[in-house]
């Protein structure tokens, strides 16, 4: 670790407007999760009563999102959640922003590589000489991304307007085919029939866990603050549009899609969307479907790997990881070294197994950041009562205590299957961070 300050170095100039933020937050959202967990959600929940899950993650997307909202706009700086905990907890913020930062290291390509994988999976309908190379193809995207990627964050906001048009075809596309048939039945969960013999709401948690991992990317604009045009305000706004824009379309696309498929068709789905356009309008039409899924993955992984890559910069520049970390390209003013490193990394996990991506992700991350930085939000109001929150938390403090109490169900959840691992990382991260502040310590007791 640099232990001193990172050259000096262009700003980042900001070119993310209102329009082109919500872009960026969908595609992150969207991605090619909930193609891919619909019938999971479905089969948890035994029928429609899944549309219980999708309100409630929904809720929690709502509340969370208000709550970084808050914090957004207090500090629109690149980095995001790594800034919130650092500047919320006084002293111990700085270790709390670090933990974050050291499962970011392993998370972040994690789920990039099975975004990777999950892409290359879904292609070989496509292109079935895919199926035996799947990694080469998962790395492939990888590299096709990372080469997107460096480039200034004005062409990256155009590009992700073209993106996002392309993801919200694919959502228009797969609902509008659905609206014809749908049933107002779909919506009454409360009384939906279960098909799989178990009572009342059971497997809520397992459903939950499914469908909030859909809603996840709320925060991805928070993470670029400072390329954001009028960020105080645009933060704020581009959180709440998108998450409302979202939960929208997964509502209704799911009500379409167990208005059309048999509960026992659509809940062994490997691919629902596919199969549900195969029944509506044929094989051809479902293979461009297929493809237009494809472009919503692309898009998704594209716009993680721009904010984690923000995230790193943010930790170097605060001399919290390695210098080289916070280097910008010369013309561009992009962090390149991170948007290097996060590809790398990134390619190396995509010849791993799919289910070993998918069991490596770390579940830590609903502890720390998000229940850490609701709890922040909390303490900032107390430490700093006058501090200028240029948006303030709605129905203050009903959606810091909703959002706290649903993340502490998904971690108590019986259905989470928190991983000892995640816990061993934290704890590496502890003993990683006090081993490095005392030798810090020790080279200046040396110089002095």
């Amino acid at each position: 670790m640099s232990a001193t300050a990172p050259a000096a170095h262009p700003p980042f100039p900001r070119q993310i407007g209102l329009w082109r933020g919500v872009a960026l937050n969908m595609i992150d959202m969207v991605g090619i999760g909930p193609f891919i967990t619909l019938p999971l959600i479905l089969a948890k929940m035994g029928g429609a009563r899944c549309m219980a899950a999708w309100l409630l993650a929904g809720l929690l997307a709502i509340c969370d999102g208000i709550v970084t909202a808050e914090l957004g706009s207090q500090m629109p700086h690149a980095g995001g959640s790594y800034v919130f905990l650092r500047e919320s907890f006084g002293r111990a913020g700085r270790l709390l922003s670090f933990l974050f930062l050291f499962q970011i290291l392993v998370s972040a390509p994690l789920s990039m590589a099975s975004g990777c994988i999950g892409f290359a999976q879904y292609l070989e309908p496509i292109v079935p000489r895919v199926g035996g190379h799947i990694p080469v193809a998962a790395t492939l995207i990888c590299a096709a991304i990372v080469v997107l990627l460096l480039r200034r964050i004005d062409a990256i906001g155009r590009f992700s307007i073209i993106l996002w048009i392309g993801v919200l075809g694919t959502m228009a596309v797969v609902i509008a085919a659905g609206l014809p048939h749908l049933k107002l039945s779909a919506f009454a969960f409360w009384s939906a029939p279960r098909f799989d013999g178990k009572a009342g709401f059971t497997g809520l948690g397992a459903a939950l866990i499914f469908a909030v991992y859909d809603y996840l990317g709320y925060y991805n604009i928070a993470s670029i603050g400072d390329e954001v045009i009028d960020a105080h305000k645009t933060i704020p706004r581009v959180i709440v549009i998108s998450i409302l824009a979202i939960a929208a379309l997964y509502i209704l696309m799911q009500a379409c899609i167990i208005s059309v498929l048999p509960y026992e068709v659509a809940s062994k789905s490997t691919s629902v969307v596919a199969d549900y356009m195969r029944v509506l309008a044929g094989p051809r039409t479902a293979q461009w479907v297929s493809g237009m899924i494809l472009w919503t993955g692309f898009a998704s992984i594209f716009s993680v790997m721009l904010g984690y890559s923000r995230i790193l910069y943010a930790a170097a520049r605060d001399r919290n990881f390695f210098a080289i970390f916070a280097r910008l390209h010369a013309t561009g003013s992009y962090p390149f070294v991170a948007i290097l490193f996060l590809g790398a990394v990134t390619a190396v996990f995509c010849w791993l197994p799919l289910r070993h991506i998918i069991a490596g992700i770390l579940t830590i991350r609903a502890i720390i950041p998000f229940m850490a930085q609701i709890v922040g939000a909390v303490v900032l109001r107390v430490r700093q009562p006058d501090r200028p929150r240029p948006f303030r938390m709605w129905l203050y403090p009903l959606p810091a205590i909703v959002a706290l109490g649903l993340w502490g169900y998904v971690v108590v959840s019986p259905d989470k299957h928190l991983r000892v691992a995640a816990l061993y990382v934290m704890a590496a991260g502890v003993l990683f961070y006090f081993g490095r502040e005392a030798l810090t310590r020790r080279a200046l007791r040396t110089m002095h």
